[in-house]
């Protein structure tokens, strides 16, 4: 993932101790202005070989219902 940043190749959530040495180092920065954009990609990546676990499956629900505006699937 920090790899495809850094070479420019979309933006991501995540958490900030992930990328603290980068922002240190400024080989990465963090967006703080609004979108633009109407519209934008969101890809969620999972190994589909290994168990989704309810709570991670209500997340990512949760995030397509608030970021693409979907209706939330009640399980």
């Amino acid at each position: 993932m920090k790899a495809c940043l850094k070479r420019g190749i979309g933006v991501t959530l995540c958490p900030e101790v992930s990328v603290e040495d980068e922002l240190k180092q400024k080989s990465l920065v963090r967006l703080t202005s609004r979108w633009d954009d109407d519209e934008a990609a969101l890809i969620m990546i999972w190994h589909s070989e290994k168990w989704c676990s309810p709570l991670l499956k209500h997340f990512m629900e949760l995030s397509k219902a608030v970021l693409c505006k979907a209706p939330v699937k009640n399980e």
